[in-house]
């Protein structure tokens, strides 16, 4: 029942703001510019006027933009079976899939703001420059990474009012989630599986983010390993002298054939069935929509599930 008051109150507060509230007007005055933006590439992004003509170039920051009630003149095609078109951009524009935007296409549209995933679209930086169209370069991995992007969302529209209110939300419903749940720093890891390799997620990874915020120890990320990266390599001696309370295991593809994969493992490796977790059956399988995809607002609910997971009796 609280967390059904605090949420109705953020929304209330959201919509007196948003009308009543001062709003970011187009450009200003003494002729500075209506924004200045460093994306995730560190790059210094100056907007002279309001963007009018917007194309955004991921699906997880499609989500962004609608939470603001932001117009595009062009999108990503979307193809993914869990990846959703908001309603009001799907009679917008395609310029192509995710990992081959078609330049055509985008020059065809004469937007003035490209917003691009930092992960698909570095490349293609230099060609928007070249064609003197601002690019906003996005990261979307962690918690900080989702409230950043729905801070320059509201920055981009002018809606930092509402941009705040679904910040404050999903913040309340994390808070709810981890009132649920023992602070008792379980010690977890976290496989990146597929038929090839077995990697290990960081806390910039999406499930290290979560885990994160539940207070879990990510035994990979507590020894001495130092990166930016979101997979790293881990020996299985190191895996064994950590010995996690719970392996979070997350895979791209067919989960029935990684799972069969990891049980095999399991049962035939005298190494892997000494660990903790192994013996009793505290190894979960993570779904790709919410912990390889970005989740994006959808973060409070990625969060819930893995809780749930390791406390069942959580009543999440």
């Amino acid at each position: 029942m609280l967390k059904k008051i605090i949420i109705l109150c953020i929304l209330i507060t959201a919509v007196f703001l948003s009308g009543c509230g001062p709003q970011q007007v187009d450009g200003n005055k003494d002729g500075s510019p209506y924004a200045v933006i460093t994306d995730d590439l560190g790059r210094t992004v100056r907007l002279a006027e309001k963007p009018q003509r917007v194309i955004v170039l991921s699906s997880s920051l499609m989500n962004f933009a609608d939470a603001v009630d932001g117009n595009l003149v062009g999108r990503v095609a979307v193809k993914s079976a869990d990846a959703v078109v908001p309603e009001r951009y799907k009679a917008v524009p395609e310029v192509g899939p995710v990992y081959n935007v078609s330049m055509e296409a985008v020059l065809d549209l004469n937007p003035d703001l490209v917003i691009a995933s930092k992960s698909q679209h570095g490349e293609l930086v230099a060609l928007f420059e070249q064609n003197d169209i601002p690019v906003i370069v996005l990261s979307s991995k962690t918690y900080a990474d989702v409230k950043r992007n729905m801070e320059i969302f509201g920055k981009v529209y002018g809606k930092a009012d509402m941009a705040k209110a679904h910040m404050d939300l999903m913040d309340a419903e994390i808070s709810a989630i981890k009132a649920r749940v023992p602070q008792e720093g379980k010690k977890i890891v976290i496989i990146h599986a597929t038929p090839s390799q077995v990697s290990v997620e960081m806390p910039n990874s999406i499930a290290g983010s979560c885990a994160e915020l539940l207070g879990f120890t990510n035994v990979a990320a507590a020894g001495e390993i130092k990166t930016d990266a979101a997979q790293v390599p881990y020996s299985m001696e190191r895996l064994a002298e950590a010995d996690p309370d719970v392996i979070f295991i997350t895979t791209m593809g067919r989960k029935e054939k990684i799972e069969k994969i990891m049980k095999e493992t399991f049962e035939n490796s005298p190494a892997w069935s000494v660990l903790s977790a192994v013996r009793a059956g505290r190894v979960y399988t993570l779904p790709e929509n919410l912990f390889l995809l970005n989740p994006g607002l959808h973060y409070p609910q990625s969060v819930s599930y893995m809780a749930k997971l390791v406390y069942p009796e959580s009543g999440l």
